[in-house]
């Protein structure tokens, strides 16, 4: 075959090598948009009607069409909606991950994967020996493999608009906590991968014996529990949960109260992130990148680096050597109408560049627990999320305030980036609020320091003492390697610090363009992730009366530092510390000893 006839073969059927069928290229959606455009059109749409009134000379030709799976009579059936993504890895193709594809090129969710995840959700020997089979002993002493009296059929997708959308097939995984926690110099790059995007899917059962409505009532809600867990791959990250959907096409959530650790009700707005192909999406699986960074960060500050990572996949798994489940996972809802996409549009050299934006007037967060959660891991990861959310945001950009809220004059020109996120707990969640009564911020530290005798009573209780920290990464939460300064801000227009970083503090003395700031590039250095986190955080105080309320305007304005050995970082610490405004919280009496 020469090489003008392989390029007539499809990607599907080329081997992922360079030049070949590789859609693994970092950066360039081309190859895998190619793949998807190539697959599809070995799907197309439900079929078309023939207008028959039309001679026969003059109808223009029918794409073929290929017919959805259909259940047999004897086969219950009921369906379920992807709340965002799923993963079905199928192993066929080195280096990409893509869903199990089956006759005329459907993708579906294997029988044998449905009766493993119905397997375990069944609650004992019982139920899991009659519905999917086991062993017994024979009276010659042999064991012998007994089948249960169910059939997985698996999922399929219940029309072709369900799942072939286009534009949101090719999915991204971009794994930046080796760059931003440990080091700058480490490798990152966006991945490709193909996953499904809220679809929904018909689930087939039968059994081969009959069986009462009382039974096949129970035999869903196993199914539904095992849903519940999620199904696929990177369920901890929230792909893989589902919805039920009725006959009548109303949606009911699958309950998760008996696995949930703790939900907390929030909303946010900044920037979304992107595809390959630059449509923007909202990624549930943010908060799981910030959850699982900062607890690396607080481990690494307690103990040594193995450890520290070590504990940090045992609590959100990963692949880091040999594969481990992670305890906990998150799931992310949001009813429609709270969720509204935009963009920010800027125009440098009058060519106009558009960056996708969301707001979240109301989501709902959940830590969920798989298998035994200890006391001491539970308080662990509350301290965690209220952390998460007084020092800085989730989703890209999460280290700056959300300049249209703080620092709107910025935008005047036109020709300026969106900079930012922000984040608060709804009343609904204020008992995860971070109290402030005093001037002095003096509960801001000592939450501070809670937070790591969190770490370390957990830490103790996995079976480790603290010894010492990780000296050489980035962003080691150590009284030695971070400050946190702080100061109570009027009203959201009293930002003292957002300036400082576009144009010069004191002086001449400037900290734009520096490594301290992230854009280090365009001086020579490799990173362009900054050693300073910036944060309005609402003030919350508790009342005479016991009551926790928010104050109406003020904040309270925060900026963690992770110095480095730069005379610009020692020259803008040094102005802190001779400034009125801000307060050292945390790690500043500890600096240099």
């Amino acid at each position: 075959m020469t090489d003008s006839d392989a390029n007539h073969v499809p990607l599907m059927f080329q081997a992922q090598i360079p030049d070949r069928g590789k859609i693994q290229y970092a950066g360039n959606v081309k190859p895998a948009s190619k793949w998807v455009d190539q697959w599809l059109r070995g799907c197309p749409p439900s079929p078309a009607q023939v207008d028959k009134t039309i001679p026969i000379w003059k109808r223009r030709p029918v794409q073929p069409t290929v017919k959805l799976p259909e259940f047999g009579d004897s086969v219950e059936t009921q369906d379920y909606k992807i709340r965002w993504r799923l993963i079905t890895n199928s192993g066929q193709d080195e280096d990409v991950i893509r869903p199990i594809i089956g006759a005329k090129g459907l993708p579906f969710f294997s029988g044998s994967s449905m009766k493993g995840a119905f397997r375990r959700a069944c609650l004992t020997d019982a139920e899991r020996d009659r519905y999917c089979g086991g062993e017994e002993i024979t009276p010659q002493g042999e064991t012998k493999t007994v089948p249960g009296i169910l059939r997985f059929h698996g999922g399929y997708p219940v029309d072709m608009t369900s799942w072939a959308k286009r534009d949101r097939l090719v999915d991204v995984v971009h794994g930046q906590q080796p760059y931003q926690v440990i080091d700058s110099g480490a490798n990152h790059s966006a991945n490709v991968q193909i996953s499904l995007y809220q679809s929904q899917l018909r689930f087939g059962i039968s059994s081969v014996e009959p069986l009462s409505q009382q039974d096949w009532q129970q035999i869903w809600q196993i199914w539904e529990r095992a849903l519940s867990y999620g199904i696929g791959s990177r369920v901890s990250a929230g792909y893989g949960y589902v919805d039920k959907v009725n006959p009548n096409g109303s949606i009911v959530p699958l309950s998760t109260s008996d696995r949930r650790i703790l939900a907390a009700e929030l909303k946010g707005e900044g920037l979304a992130s992107q595809l390959l192909n630059k449509v923007g999406e909202f990624r549930p699986n943010m908060f799981k990148a910030v959850l699982r960074g900062h607890t690396l960060r607080l481990l690494a500050g307690i103990t040594n680096e193995t450890v520290a990572q070590a504990l940090t996949q045992r609590i959100w798994g990963g692949i880091d050597g040999d594969a481990t489940v992670g305890k906990v996972g998150i799931l992310f809802t949001v009813d429609e109408g709270n969720l509204q996409p935009g963009e920010h549009v800027y125009r440098p050299n009058c060519k106009p560049i558009s960056m996708p934006t969301y707001t979240l007037k109301q989501g709902r967060l959940e830590l969920l627990a798989y298998g035994d959660i200890s006391p001491q891991l539970r308080k662990f990861l509350r301290y965690l999320l209220r952390f998460s959310m007084l020092l800085g945001g989730f989703g890209k950009s999460w280290r700056r305030i959300h300049h249209g809220l703080f620092y709107p004059s910025y935008f005047q020109t036109g020709d300026k980036p969106m900079i930012g996120c922000h984040w608060e707990f709804l009343p609904g969640s204020k008992k995860l609020w971070v109290l402030n009564n005093v001037p002095n911020l003096a509960l801001v530290t000592r939450f501070l320091e809670e937070t790591q005798q969190s770490a370390i009573a957990w830490l103790e209780s996995a079976g480790y003492e603290p010894q010492g920290y990780v000296q050489d990464w980035r962003e080691t939460w150590h009284p030695h390697r971070v400050q946190v300064w702080g100061r109570i801000a009027k009203n959201q227009q009293d930002s003292q610090a957002v300036e400082w970083f576009h144009r010069a503090y004191f002086a001449q003395q400037s900290i734009k363009d520096t490594e301290l700031t992230g854009w280090a590039a365009k001086k020579g250095f490799d990173s362009q992730v900054g050693r300073i986190w910036h944060r309005m955080y609402p003030r919350y105080v508790k009342t005479r009366a016991g009551e926790l309320i928010r104050l109406k305007d003020e904040y309270i304005e925060l900026l963690t530092v992770f110095p480095d050995d730069s005379e610009e970082t020692e020259q803008f610490l040094e102005f802190l510390d001779e400034t009125n405004e801000f307060t050292p919280l945390w790690g500043r009496n500890h600096v240099g000893t």
